[in-house]
């Protein structure tokens, strides 16, 4: 064998080698990332304590908006009304686990509200009246909701999930 063929056999050994202790090392390093992650996942285990406060960032954040339209500072109000779409579509996860229809058909409706009152105020020339009218329609949604699904609670004088709701 010529000593080219024996150098070749021998990288190819170091190479197989390291592929053996390598690769099972590499899998527990990727297991282990993918049990921190699912660890660290708040909507893995989505509780209605966490869905209460999504809802009520959401609710301050949406709430800041119109003090931002008041003042007629559409930038700072399409960024609040980013952050409160993020908080309030989160909540998805509640009401598919709650099996409530009606609750995601009424998330929606206040999701697309959302997004239409985005380009409202995003527009060129942003125009007063049709940010009234979305944010009318959005109103709607969120009122729909509470009816239906929040009541109030008389020992903290705030609002909690009506009981009775199924999860």
């Amino acid at each position: 064998m010529s000593e080219r063929a024996t150098t070749d056999r021998v990288e190819f050994s170091r190479v197989s080698l390291v592929g053996k202790l390598v690769g099972p090392l590499l899998v527990v390093v990727v297991g282990s990332g993918v049990a921190v992650i699912a660890q660290k996942n708040p909507y893995r285990n989505y509780t209605e304590e966490k869905f209460v406060q999504n809802m009520q960032t959401a609710g301050r954040n949406y709430a800041a908006v119109g003090v931002f339209v008041g003042k007629g500072d559409y930038a700072s109000a399409k960024a609040q009304l980013t952050r409160a779409r993020e908080q309030l579509a989160i909540t998805i996860t509640f009401w598919r686990e709650s099996k409530k229809d009606d609750g995601i058909a009424m998330l929606r409706d206040a999701l697309n509200g959302m997004d239409d009152l985005d380009k409202a105020l995003g527009a060129e020339r942003v125009d007063p009246s049709a940010l009234h009218t979305v944010s009318e329609r959005i109103n709607t949604a969120c009122e729909a909701c509470h009816a239906a699904y929040r009541e109030r609670d008389p020992e903290a004088k705030g609002y909690r999930v009506k009981s009775g709701t199924p999860r």
